[in-house]
């Protein structure tokens, strides 16, 4: 039986190249692993509300669905991204009715969407991770922050080509928890073009 890993969510990225999408970015809760799934904007939307602890006026679509568990005494116990077939993932919801847990497919937006929700774990097969995941350093990580937070705006896009791409996905994140998404963007075109070459 393949095993599972748990996940967190690491941020959401906004992307110029195909509009009106994002980069959920997802790593594994116990390792140095890293990856991330193109979603579109409204669930991005309802993802980024439930994590910044806002309310929409009426329910969301996922504020919905979660309702509606509640509502037939159901319970989303977890998330699993089982598959991924031409840079698609494939996910599924495992949802508990008494003694019975029903799997229910779905697409990891909304999948995620609803565990942010209902504070339920999100997993993906390990072969899955092993493909698409990427190693980060935890120690250049820290060395990262430090170093680069403080001047991150004279970050230039000749530093960019110099650095390695783990050193550039953190500095991603970094971009994106000073919400400089304009570098962010900069800086994610970059990785995509280092990893294709």
């Amino acid at each position: 039986m393949d095993s599972e890993i748990k996940l967190t969510i690491t941020g959401l990225v906004y992307n110029q190249t195909v509009v009106g999408t994002y980069g959920l970015v997802l790593s594994e809760e116990f390792g140095n692993r890293r990856f991330s799934v193109m979603i579109g904007e409204p669930e991005a939307q309802s993802i980024a509300m439930k994590m910044n602890h806002k309310k929409s006026p009426r329910p969301l679509t996922h504020d919905l669905i979660k309702n509606i568990l509640t509502t037939f005494e159901s319970k989303l116990e977890k998330v699993l991204i089982y598959d991924m077939v031409n840079d698609v993932f494939f996910s599924e919801l495992h949802i508990r009715k008494a003694d019975e847990v029903l799997i229910i497919d779905a697409r990891t937006s909304d999948a995620v969407a609803l565990a942010v929700r209902s504070d339920c774990p999100i997993f993906i097969k390990s072969e899955i991770l092993n493909i698409v995941g990427t190693e980060i350093d935890p120690v250049a990580t820290d060395e990262a922050k430090e170093d680069v937070a403080e001047d991150l705006d004279e970050v230039n896009s000749d530093d960019f080509d110099s650095m390695t791409v783990s050193a550039l996905e953190e500095l991603l994140d970094i971009a994106v928890e000073e919400e400089k998404y304009e570098l962010a963007v900069k800086i994610r075109d970059v990785i995509r073009r280092k990893k294709s070459e």
